[in-house]
């Protein structure tokens, strides 16, 4: 597994023993869709969402503030591109499935994408106070 991050990455507001069990499903869940460990990446970044960044789709973004953003990525598509919310949750598929270890870990906004045969899963964290 190949690990992509910035040279100084925020502190997430979460506890390792809610966010180790997520990161582990998020894995396998790319392993399950044909994806190979060794060809999985781990990325974590740094994002800031501002308040008008979802303006023309409001309720499909997370709400503004700062955020540490994880994602697999890997071959093979999810089964839709979908997102998820702790307000209004997911109405199918892998985030549906994903939903009690996802609230658990405090993740704010979560989703999944497709393109070019591969496929990612990402989820975004308060960035630690």
């Amino acid at each position: 597994m190949r690990v992509e991050r910035p040279p100084e990455l925020w502190e997430a507001a979460a506890e390792d023993t809610t966010l180790v069990p997520l990161l582990g499903e998020m894995i396998a869940a790319r392993l399950a869709l044909g994806g190979r460990l060794e060809e999985l990446t781990l990325n974590a970044s740094n994002v800031v969402v501002a308040a008008d960044d979802f303006d023309d789709d409001p309720g499909h973004g997370p709400a503004p503030g700062e955020y540490v953003a994880l994602t697999v990525m890997g071959e093979g598509a999810p089964e839709d591109d979908a997102t998820w919310t702790a307000e209004h949750g997911a109405r199918s598929g892998l985030l549906r499935r994903l939903a009690d270890r996802l609230s658990a870990a405090a993740v704010r906004f979560a989703y999944t994408r497709s393109f070019d045969g591969k496929g990612t899963i990402t989820i975004f964290l308060a960035r630690e106070a």
